[in-house]
């Protein structure tokens, strides 16, 4: 009786404590342009156009902005048609690997930004090769081994995820198995190389590994990737294949994925503000970069 008496006075003291703050909507930045556009060869260019609301608000799309692309003369190549949601769409692309360009942009004549950029070196994975290794502090893991070349004469920067396809089986109400869907996710993948433990940013997530190539420029590398994702059947799903891709990114695109994942997990943390997000879109938020891509497909043994 006496320790129920103790704690019920404890809450009512600690509650007490609590003081309610009310909203302030002014103390909110005004509303801002945010453009996207991430370009790779060989894929349909897409810039996403938006402005920025309060907290508890929705974006909103915004239409009518022109954007261009453009040789480094300064001549047209292409330019977007806006196909709704915010979503501008171009034509074509006839832009590749180590192909130089201007990104031009145009938001209701209100703002306009000029940025000049080029597409990496193309990038290949020669070899992968996958196991399960005994990994400290995490047990029994599916590893992957890559080996992919590095362009000694730009400085590049990686981004790699991976992609797990699996049947995910539906029971009714008494338990019983009735059905099965197919399913495609990002899980998590980490690594203890040089290059990754060298990025301080890879702490702040596991759907996505980012590195540069600053300790092995111009050399054939061989890099261990590993997941703690079992990769085996079980009740709620049989794992049929893996897809392991990499990314060779510009600088713009590796600032924003790292400050990015930084920023989404200090919302989420009682200790750390949220920082900044690094673009590159002059007077506005977001990002426009180039890169290049390869993956590998990998069948999983029933």
């Amino acid at each position: 009786m006496r320790i129920s008496v103790i704690y019920i006075a404890l809450c009512f003291i600690l509650g007490s404590c609590i003081k309610e703050i009310p909203y302030n909507r002014s103390a909110q930045t005004t509303a801002s342009h945010a453009v996207h556009c991430f370009i790779t060869p060989d894929s349909i260019i897409i810039s996403d156009c938006r402005l920025t609301a309060p907290f508890g608000s929705k974006d909103a799309p915004v239409a009518g902005a022109d954007f261009s692309i453009r040789y480094p003369s300064g001549q047209i190549m292409d330019s977007s048609l806006y196909s709704g949601n915010g979503l501008h769409i171009f034509k074509t692309n006839t832009l590749q690997s180590g192909d130089s360009f201007i990104f031009r942009g145009n938001i209701r004549g209100q703002q306009s930004f000029e940025i000049h950029s080029a597409i990496p070196n193309a990038i290949s994975i020669l070899q992968l090769d996958t196991s399960r290794q005994i990994i400290p502090g995490i047990g029994r893991a599916f590893s992957v081994a890559v080996r992919f070349s590095d362009n000694p004469v730009n400085n590049n920067f990686y981004r790699c995820f991976l992609y797990k396809t699996s049947f995910r089986y539906v029971y009714d109400y008494t338990g019983t198995l009735s059905d099965s869907f197919l399913k495609k996710e990002i899980i998590a993948l980490f690594s203890n190389e040089f290059p990754v433990a060298e990025n301080d940013f890879n702490n702040y997530t596991s759907r996505e590994v980012l590195f540069s190539d600053a300790s092995f420029n111009g050399v054939n590398n061989n890099m261990v990737f590993y997941t703690s994702d079992p990769l085996v059947k079980n009740k709620q799903e049989r794992p049929v294949g893996i897809e392991f891709h990499l990314e060779n990114i510009d600088k713009n695109l590796f600032n924003f994925y790292n400050t990015r994942n930084a920023h989404i997990w200090q919302q989420q943390s009682i200790s750390q503000l949220p920082g900044s997000i690094i673009g590159n879109i002059p007077g506005m938020y977001g990002v426009m970069g180039g890169y290049t891509k390869d993956f590998n497909v990998v069948n999983l043994k029933r």
